[in-house]
């Protein structure tokens, strides 16, 4: 297993952040491709908006369930080279996707895309916080979400540009070119750390990094708080598209445009985050953040709003999550130092379980209270989980 971080200069760190993030950039590009095509896609397999959705579910429940291997095969293997592996299979995958026949194998080939996009991100996180010092950490990764953010905004905005233009298949090819070039960056530009111990890998040496990371007596809380954030964010997306063309019958990439907005305030945080882990710090920043989404939420849910309203709702939305995520994630990074690998897996195992059980409850919600009490119910759930948080949970670096 990896050493403990020791310091090292942000400044020296600037190539594997750039890089890592043109990582992140590929990896939430085809993350969030589906979401503005599922109205396109219900069309063109005969299949409801519901079922649709239900691949953001797919995705997401194989993203969780691939953590627990991702995580030890990265500690003993080493990060770089799993992040880059990776990245080829989420080529391959995303270039059989356009070649897809039927929505079976679509749904299949999305699943299986889950799997490997997440050796990419909550990876990078690990190999950031395994050279940087937990004091620069939230920073540093907040430089590593603006890039990943904009991957995640131009598989928003532009799937539904290019799928109105070239057909939905040249998005997945799109999707391919970008795994492929980043794997290569990879490979070129970024080299292992030559003072890094690792473990052969073993189920053995599995168990005990997983022993290590729930020594920690944070750690379940942390997981189960953001299995819940998951849940309430991650449920909307695939329905928003839905829910926009049934009021003002805007297309798919006006759809997109809106989703992009999460993108947004994404990069307004990352731009920001020096300024906000000092004057904030991490308590206020979790219920500023969850307060923020649930006011997003609410003015979401009003439906004589105009439909372009909807971006500035989001942008504040994006805003609020990474304002919440962000320190979620950087606590995440110093829950088991020397199995940081295995603890930052299992932090985005929970955050896809949610990320998978909130399409589903969304889809309940909408079916029993309808669009606008389905919203709002998200509502409350966010922002409550904003405010208890922090009295629940210790956060590392908060102020006293």
């Amino acid at each position: 297993m990896d050493k403990p971080v020791t310091a090292t200069k942000p400044a020296s760190l600037r190539p594997l952040i750039l890089v890592l993030g043109a990582c992140g950039f590929a990896s939430t590009f085809t993350m969030r491709i589906l979401d503005p095509l599922v109205p396109t896609l219900a069309a063109e397999f005969g299949r409801t908006i519901a079922q649709i959705a239900a691949m953001a579910t797919a995705f997401s429940f194989a993203y969780a369930v691939g953590q627990p291997f991702l995580g030890p095969i990265a500690d003993s293997v080493g990060k770089l080279r799993t992040i880059s592996v990776c990245l080829g299979l989420l080529a391959l995958l995303s270039m059989a996707a356009a070649f897809s026949l039927s929505f079976d194998v679509l749904t299949v080939i999305r699943a299986s895309t889950g799997i490997v996009a997440g050796g990419v991100i909550p990876i990078a996180m690990a190999a950031i916080g395994d050279r940087a010092p937990m004091a620069e950490r939230q920073v540093l990764l907040g430089r590593f979400l603006v890039l990943m953010i904009v991957g995640q905004m131009a598989g928003a905005a532009c799937s539904g540009v290019i799928a109105e233009h070239f057909g939905w298949r040249s998005v997945f090819v799109m999707a391919a070119a970008m795994a492929a070039a980043a794997a290569l960056l990879v490979i070129v530009v970024l080299k292992p750390r030559p003072d890094a111990a690792r473990l052969p890998l073993s189920f053995a040496g599995a168990l005990a990094n997983y022993k290590s990371v729930f020594a920690n007596p944070r750690s379940k809380l942390l997981y189960a708080i953001v299995i819940t954030e998951g849940s309430l964010i991650f449920g909307m997306p695939p329905y928003v598209a839905a829910i926009l063309q049934e009021r003002s019958g805007i297309g798919p990439s006006l759809a997109g445009l809106v989703i992009a907005g999460t993108g947004l305030g994404g990069i307004i945080y990352g731009i920001l985050t020096r300024i906000l882990v000092e004057r904030l710090g991490p308590a206020r920043m979790t219920v500023t953040g969850g307060l923020l989404m649930a006011t997003g939420y609410v003015l979401f849910s009003l439906p004589f709003l105009p439909w372009w309203s909807a971006v500035g709702l989001f942008t504040l939305n994006g805003f609020g999550f990474f304002l919440m995520h962000g320190t979620f994630q950087a606590q995440a990074t110093e829950l088991a130092p020397t199995a940081r690998g295995s603890a930052v897996s299992l932090f985005a195992c929970a955050l896809f379980l949610g990320h998978a059980i909130g399409p589903v409850a969304m889809g309940i919600a909408l079916h029993l209270l309808g669009t606008t009490g389905a919203i709002l119910l998200f509502a409350a759930g966010i922002g409550l989980l904003g405010i208890v948080t922090p009295r629940i949970l210790p956060l590392a670096g908060s102020r006293t």
